[in-house]
């Protein structure tokens, strides 16, 4: 049985804002960037990436063929001009049929003429269907089973902790079983019966999750029961970390790493995050040489072979460093490229990205010129009223509010909301943070809380 695949096929290029006809034969010739998954939230953050990533496509030349689902596609548009639409039946799925796959990639072939070079995912959840759409083209990307480890946390600290990197104790959260008693697995499938309570406590959350969302914090386990998981979906529980949160952002390239910045976080007492500085301080990372190198077995440990990467760690009171996720793409919440290219503004962000997918050199990495930093102003969570500036921002600081009036603001839990990302760089991390705390002050939104909703 055939697969539906929809096809929308543009014939035209974009140059300087006007639109011209590209000639078949041109078409033939034509290299081709795929771009799997085209549609997103609409925040300033995802807006960023595919700009990022369509200017990057244009400046080399290359056609842009997008996929998504049917059903992501009636949701929402693509957020930039695409050359090729290739929607995918149904409902999103991090994974599809062999069949479907091979059905869908000749279409591509059919429907873009010339060559497909390269192959990208900017979200999270579309990595895996890109690493397989790229592994049948037989252009580069990481191995669908690279994918599958990192997005799994347990699975992924399971591999580092056999490479002999110390990791805190990850346990699957496995279902219900007599006496309501909640069933663990360890790290390697191993059932255990009566795990021993961890004095620092324990955070949960979903398995293969992202960001924030569906973490929490318990003192004990056999507080599980009260937070009403639904146990059908994949959760695990850790060993809570005491220390600093931080990340690293970078390029993989034939699996060495390029590192673009080191991101030092703030957290509240949920352990949101809710903001992020770059680059971090010396002071609290005292060698970052030798940081770099145990980053760099790390990725070879989890079989990284190319592209972004957004990487999390914890620096310990004692100075240990403790590997968490690993992600194959840019950082959220402006980390990249808002962050990155502020702090190296002659940096290529997604340029970088695309002639690495190719095999092609790379420039020297520009220097690092500037600090910067982004502050979340969290909100009750409910419906925006009005949203006010009462001054003039300082210099090279903006906001970007997460809700218009009218709108719900992305909630962070059942009670709050972030209400706006405030974004700012200078010549050391003082005039920054002096930058965001005179921001705030300015920045006004009004919410009426969700209980008085409807009234």
């Amino acid at each position: 049985m055939r697969f539906p695949v929809v096809i929308t096929h543009i014939l035209t290029r974009r140059k300087e804002n006007a639109e011209v006809s590209v000639a078949e034969d041109e078409l033939k010739k034509a290299e081709w960037a795929l771009l799997v998954g085209v549609t997103t939230t609409g925040s300033h953050a995802a807006d960023q990436w595919f700009r990022g990533f369509l200017q990057a496509c244009r400046q080399r030349n290359l056609l842009i063929c997008g996929i998504d689902f049917e059903e992501s596609l009636r949701d929402g548009v693509p957020r930039i001009p695409l050359d090729c639409l290739i929607t995918l039946p149904g409902a999103f799925s991090r994974d599809i049929t062999s069949a479907h796959l091979i059905t869908a990639i000749s279409t591509i072939r059919q429907r873009c003429p010339g060559s497909v070079v390269a192959s990208a995912a900017l979200r999270e959840n579309y990595q895996l269907l890109n690493s397989r759409f790229a592994k049948e083209l037989h252009i580069t990307a990481n191995t669908p089973e690279c994918i599958q480890l990192i997005q799994d946390k347990p699975a992924c600290r399971a591999r580092l902790h056999q490479a002999g990197f110390y990791q805190p104790r990850s346990l699957r959260i496995r279902g219900v079983g007599p006496g309501d008693t909640i069933e663990f697995e360890d790290v390697f499938g191993c059932r255990v019966s009566h795990p021993s309570d961890n004095p620092r406590g324990w955070i949960v959350k979903p398995a293969t999750g992202m960001g924030s969302i569906g973490v929490e914090f318990i003192s004990s386990l056999d507080e599980i029961s009260a937070l009403n998981l639904s146990l059908s979906d994949d959760y695990c529980c850790e060993e809570f970390i005491e220390g600093d949160e931080f990340s690293i952002e970078g390029l993989v390239t034939a699996s060495t790493v390029r590192v673009y910045a080191v991101t030092e976080k703030t957290t509240n007492e949920r352990f949101v995050e809710t903001g992020h500085r770059q680059p971090a301080g010396t002071q609290q990372l005292p060698n970052q040489a030798e940081l770099e190198q145990e980053f760099q077995d790390c990725i070879t440990a989890l079989g990284i072979q190319c592209g972004h990467l957004h990487a999390e760690f914890w620096r310990t009171p004692e100075g240990t460093i403790v590997w968490g996720e690993f992600h194959v793409r840019q950082g959220g919440d402006l980390i990249a490229p808002d962050l990155v290219t502020a702090i190296r503004p002659e940096l290529d962000y997604y340029g970088e990205l695309i002639d690495s997918l190719r095999g092609l050199p790379l420039p020297p990495l520009p220097p690092i010129r500037y600090c910067a930093g982004v502050r979340f102003i969290e909100v009750n969570a409910g419906m925006v009223q009005g949203i006010s500036v009462r001054n003039t921002l300082p210099p090279a600081t903006k906001v970007y509010w997460q809700a218009q009036p009218l709108e719900h603001p992305h909630a962070v839990n059942s009670s709050t909301a972030r209400g706006s990302v405030l974004f700012s760089y200078g010549r050391d991390q003082t005039t920054v943070n002096d930058n965001l705390n005179q921001a705030e002050n300015l920045c006004k939104i009004e919410v009426a809380q969700l209980s008085n909703e409807g009234q």
